[in-house]
């Protein structure tokens, strides 16, 4: 429990203004909450001294009713302020994970699995709003208020009493501490469980294609269900441990109810206390059972909390080990350049490029290409800078990319990736990822580059049709397109596209690339990835993979005429081609 109080305090700390008037409106409540006894002792001890007048009857009245009174007022705005401050801290947690997750790259996103963050942002986010809520509302019941009520019973009736009543009390809270920390064990394993159940079912969403494609239904339920077993297990712990205090805290409560009362016969028989102060210590004795019930659920909460609090932070406190940017502004990229660039992804010894000499100036067409596995999706992401750079920098206007502020350097990049990023909003939506002050005129224009105008317009609701999650609604060839248009949009001055064009056909694919040349006009330089040699045949420059080397580079008609992989590969494909285009195969 110390650790989560450690943590907390320095939220409170922000906001000392609200959980100082929470603790003030605390006091008095609690306060007020413990007077209406102490006049009812006055009250019966009045009847039975035949000391209660008319005048004295209406004043107890009165305190009692003004008591009732404060006592409410002063509960709801400290209640409320406290809950205030619980939706506050969620509020603030969701919003620097999310900071946190935009501006992370790939190497964090390795450490932990989707699910788990999701259960972290949510469920774990939940955990620390509770902490604070009624997890803060059960700490002050458990002391201001249980302080308040201890002090009316030694102070106004008996201290000698109020000691015999408590000596269970020890045992109580030696059990407490010691199954407290096997709930923050015990939760902090439950709730790793839940993680990994919450990347299971994305995974098994994700894939559901596949699933059904291959029969595996009966064998991935199965499998889910023998994971949702091993959660309830781990969670049934967690319950076994939360149900030991509840039991434990009505045997002690009940043995101080015997002690008091009789004792407490003892002490009127003898003078010592009137009866009136008989009957408010056992009223006050039956307000101490909801703050002792809490001290339970204080423990459990807090450890939960801890618990949780470790994951947040564990997210919070993990980088993705990239360079720091620099502070240079980058006004425009006139050249982009690799010298002897080698570079292996973070806890790898495998170089996945291997001493890469390229120099690319503004305004050219660069084309890349080669076997599967050569390295070229590695090259395009390197100007991304999604992963440390394992040797060399590649330089931007012949300095290193890391000296300049990565928000100038992303600003400068289009980028449409081998899988496609589509949100489940509209494809007008989509499409302002791209440009957020775009026109309408500016959307069709896009749209009519990347050859797609034309089935937006055929469809019903145009602009507004909603493509659903992942761009469901959508062919494969569609989601391209849309994905480029959004590219298109943003007008920037390096294009990269990666395998952009595979999924359309080889007259849609020439007509975006016969667009691409119009858009760029010398002023845009654009990076293809691709494995049909005819999107890049107008390129300025064609650069050859192999095994993460360069090991060829020129223009089209160049390397067509150079015997290698690109001479094979352009003949195979212009068989193929021909092939299919004859109408007697």
């Amino acid at each position: 429990m110390t650790y989560i109080i450690k943590q907390l305090m320095q939220y409170f700390k922000l906001h000392k203004w609200r959980y100082t008037i929470v603790f003030l409106f605390m006091l008095i409540s609690s306060a007020m909450t413990v007077a209406p006894t102490y006049l009812l002792r006055l009250f019966i001890d009045g009847i039975i001294q035949k000391s209660l007048t008319f005048p004295l009857l209406w004043l107890y009245v009165g305190l009692f009713l003004g008591a009732i009174l404060l006592s409410y007022v002063s509960g709801f705005i400290w209640n409320f302020y406290l809950f205030i401050g619980s939706y506050d801290l969620q509020k603030t947690l969701r919003n620097n994970l999310m900071d946190h997750f935009l501006k992370m790259n790939a190497p964090f996103y390795q450490k932990f699995r989707t699910g788990d963050l999701m259960t972290r942002s949510s469920d774990d986010v939940q955990v620390m709003g509770m902490t604070v809520g009624y997890g803060l509302m059960v700490f002050f019941n458990t002391s201001v208020y249980l302080f308040f009520i201890l002090a009316m019973m030694a102070v106004t009736v008996s201290w000698e009493l109020t000691l015999i009543a408590l000596i269970p009390m020890p045992v109580l809270a030696y059990f407490i501490f010691k199954w407290g920390s096997q709930v923050d064990e015990s939760f902090t394993d439950a709730q790793r469980s839940v993680s990994e159940m919450n990347s299971e079912v994305l995974e098994m969403i994700d894939g559901v294609r596949v699933i059904r494609a291959f029969g595996m239904e009966e064998e991935t339920a199965a499998i889910f269900e023998k994971k949702t077993e091993q959660t309830k297990q781990k969670n049934d712990i967690v319950s076994e441990i939360d149900s030991r205090f509840g039991p434990l805290i009505t045997t002690i409560l009940a043995i101080s109810f015997v002690l008091s009362f009789g004792f407490g016969a003892l002490f009127v028989s003898r003078q010592q206390i009137t009866l009136g102060a008989m009957v408010s210590f056992q009223v006050y004795l039956t307000m101490v059972v909801w703050p002792m019930i809490s001290a339970g659920d204080l423990i459990n909460v807090m450890q939960q909390g801890a618990a949780s609090w470790r994951r947040i932070n564990e997210v919070l406190e993990t980088e993705d080990d990239l360079e720091a940017p620099g502070h240079e502004s980058l006004d425009q990229i006139e050249t982009i350049g690799f010298e002897q660039f080698q570079f292996a992804y973070p806890n790898t010894q495998r170089l996945v490029l291997k001493g890469i000499d390229l120099t690319i100036k503004k305004g050219e067409i660069v084309g890349i290409v080669g076997k599967t596995g050569s390295g070229k999706t590695t090259l395009l992401r390197q100007l991304g800078h999604r992963y440390p750079y394992s040797h060399q920098i590649p330089q931007l206007n012949g300095q290193d990319l890391t000296l300049y502020k990565m928000s100038d350097v992303r600003d400068k990049l289009a980028e449409v990736p081998q899988e496609h990023t589509l949100f489940s909003r509209s494809i007008r939506e989509n499409l302002l990822f791209g440009d957020a002050l775009a026109t309408e005129e500016q959307l069709w224009q896009a749209l009519e580059l990347a050859s797609f105008a034309e089935d937006v317009k055929r469809m019903p609701e145009g602009l507004e049709t909603l493509v659903g999650e992942k761009g469901v609604s959508l062919s494969g060839g569609q989601k391209q397109r849309l994905s480029l248009a959004r590219a298109f949009l943003r007008q920037s001055e390096v294009l990269l596209l990666d395998d952009a064009l595979s999924a359309v056909d080889a007259k849609t694919e020439q007509q975006i690339i016969e667009n691409m040349e119009t858009l760029v006009e010398g002023k845009q330089t654009s990076l293809i990835v691709t494995h049909r040699l005819s999107a890049i045949t107008k390129a300025d420059k064609i650069i050859v993979l192999d095994d993460g080397r360069i090991s060829q580079m020129g223009t089209h008609q160049t390397l067509i005429h150079t015997p290698g992989w690109y001479q094979n590969q352009y003949y195979h494909q212009q068989i193929k081609e021909e092939t299919a285009n004859d109408p007697n195969e």
